[in-house]
This record gives C-alpha cells, structure tokens and sequence, in this order.
C-alpha cells in the first residue's frame, strides 16, 4: 500500500507521537508518507528516514500565511495520491477534504473532538467555539471509514455523531526501546513523577491541591517531586517540584525508572499514553478516571484510580501509596505486565488489519 498520513501539523505531542510510531512500523512494509501544512513546527521523534515528510505551502511569516497552507494541503494531496490510502486526524482537515473524490479515505479518531475546546484556553471566545463544534459535527458527515484510538473515543464519536459506525480501534503503544523498567529497589522515601501542561484539562493544579493536603509526614517520605513538561508552569505554586524539559523519550523513561509513583490528573484524555509508557518503566500509576485510560489501567490491580477533580481522592491515594511499600510493589509488578502487552507491532496490524479489510 501507499499510505499517506495527514496532520495538521508535525510537532512533539500525543496524537503526533501515535502517527509516526505507526508510521515507522507500517514503513517497513508499505510506502509511507506523513504530510502537514508548512507551520514551522518541530517535532522531537525518531521519525524513519524511509517515511516521506512532506511540508505543503511557503514558510509561514503569520497567521494568513498558515491558513493558505493549510487550504492548499487538500488539493496537493488529491494531485499527488488520489489513489493512495488516505488517513486524516484531524476533523477541520477532514472538512477542507469534502471535495475531492479518493479511491480510500480514512478518519482516526484520537480525542472527543466535539468538546476538546470547551474550556476556551485556545478559542477564547464562545462564537469561535460554536463555529468549530459546528464544524466538527459537519465532518462527521463525511464519508469515509472511521477507526478509533479507545472504547471512549468511538462512544463519544457515536454519540455526537447520532449513527451507527463499526466499531473499528487501534490502540496506542509504547516503545519500548526506551520506556523499559529497571529493579527498583523500595526505599523509605519515594520519587514521584508527573506530565503536565498549563492546559485546564490536565488538571495540574488537583496535584498540587493534593499535595497541599498531605499530613507533613508523609510529605516527609517523598525524596523528590519530577514535573514533566514543555509549557511554562510559573503560574503555578511550584514547591520544590524539580521542573524538567526533556529533549526526547529517552530523557522522559530516565525520569520514569527514577520514580516509584507517576501521577496522572487528566479531566479526559482520548487514549492516555503517559500512565502507559510510565508502566512500562515500572511506576505505580495513581490515575484519574480519564475515560481512555480504561484500555489498560484496573484500579486495584495496577494503578489506584480516582474521580477527577477530587483532590482529596488524590490525597488518598497518595497517602496509600506513600505508606504501604506492599501495594507499591504489586502495582508496579502489574504495571510492567500490563505494558508488556502493548507494542507498537500489535498497534500496526490493527490498523492494516482495517485498511487491508476495506479493500477486500
């Protein structure tokens, strides 16, 4: 097959991060091309030299320039690869593409499209986001094949969509070249790591709320606090949390195999890969219950799951694991099995398994 991927832009984030993991499998077997509007992103993965990146319009100065990019994208790729496997993420991209006729079109779903921007932190303003709900339920209406990243994903599809479409999904993975455990040995005090952003939907400040309600002996008990972002968090209390900026996966999984516990706060997430690659270098996980971490996160048996919002759930939590070195142990034990099921193979072949199925 020839298989173009399509992004709105190509930078280091979840959603791109699921596309070029794929990528760099599938291209191995198939010609691969990975194709977004010139927005002078950059992104921090090891993207295969053998997949084709291919960035469509000039350099862009402002924001005009970065629209023009993106309206000229659809009609390059229809020149170029009308008969090549089409998959697009994003559900604006999709829209521009209702034009144009493809011999196969796909959609991956990665996120609950219809209300990832209701907190207004990027529209700003109700209109703008009444225009792109408006939108987003438009390209719905498209007609294409549909696959999705979780259960969560395709309920929340289904629902804002109003009809049946089969249940096709393809779950994200880690690498595990990078994100691998080593023996951790179980010391008095423990190491805890999150990933955040300023975005509301992180919840970044539930942790810190939390970690305001600790009883002083456990705060005793924590070595170090590791906050894992790319954002600018200096409108947060930081404590002494140490913030870090990791220039790639390798430097996240070093964090990762420091740490007892991760903490994951998120409102919602489509699929939610940070817990997963943190079990994977051996962490107890304390997650949220973010809907899309239901793929692979079991309270009780490998992580400690709370209602988000609930800071004193977290608290709980926390305190549990702070103290009780026995549930840690297991936890982690349980984590590292459950990433060993995942791999970005597996990921693969569902998603050929669905774009080879829709030939037949």
């Amino acid at each position: 097959m020839n298989i173009v991927f399509v992004l709105p832009q190509l930078k280091t984030g979840g959603g791109v991060r699921v596309i070029v993991e794929l990528a760099n499998i599938l291209v191995q077997k198939h010609q691969v091309s990975i194709i977004v509007p010139n927005t002078l992103d950059s992104c921090s993965f090891d993207i295969d030299k053998k997949i084709s990146i291919q960035k469509i319009g000039k350099k862009p100065k402002n924001k005009l320039q970065k629209i023009k990019n993106m309206l000229k994208l659809p009609y390059f790729i229809y020149k170029t690869h009308k008969k090549s496997t089409i998959i697009i993420t994003d559900p604006i991209q999709s829209l521009l593409f209702l034009p144009y006729r493809f011999k196969s079109i796909f959609r991956f779903v990665q996120a609950d499209d219809y209300r990832i921007f209701d907190d207004l932190m990027l529209l700003k303003n109700r209109v703008f986001l009444t225009i792109y709900k408006v939108l987003t339920k438009l390209s719905y209406k498209k007609k294409m094949t549909y696959f999705f990243n979780s259960n969560y994903t395709y309920e929340r599809f289904v629902q804002i969509k109003n009809e049946f479409v089969p249940k096709l999904i393809v779950h994200p993975s880690i690498n595990h070249k990078y994100f691998f455990p080593k023996t951790k040995d179980i010391k008095d005090k423990v190491n805890i790591a999150l990933i955040t952003r300023v975005h509301p939907i992180k919840r970044f400040q539930d942790f810190i709320d939390a970690y305001k309600l600790l009883a002083q002996k456990e705060k005793q008990m924590i070595e170090d606090i590791f906050i894992i972002t790319q954002d600018d968090l200096s409108s947060f209390e930081l404590f002494d949390f140490k913030v870090i900026k990791p220039k790639n996966d390798k430097e996240i999984a070093d964090i990762f195999r420091k740490s007892d516990i991760f903490v994951f706060s998120s409102l919602w997430e489509g699929f939610g890969l940070p817990p997963l690659e943190a079990m994977g270098c051996g962490c107890a996980v304390i997650t949220s219950d973010a809907k899309g971490v239901n793929e692979y996160a079991k309270d009780q048996k490998n992580a400690l799951i709370y209602p988000p919002k609930d800071t004193d759930a977290l608290k709980r939590c926390l305190t549990t694991l702070i103290n009780d070195k026995e549930l840690l142990k297991k936890l982690q034990k349980n984590a590292i099995l459950t990433a060993k099921e995942f791999s970005w193979e597996k990921s693969a072949k569902q998603l050929e398994n669905i774009l080879e199925g829709s030939h037949d």
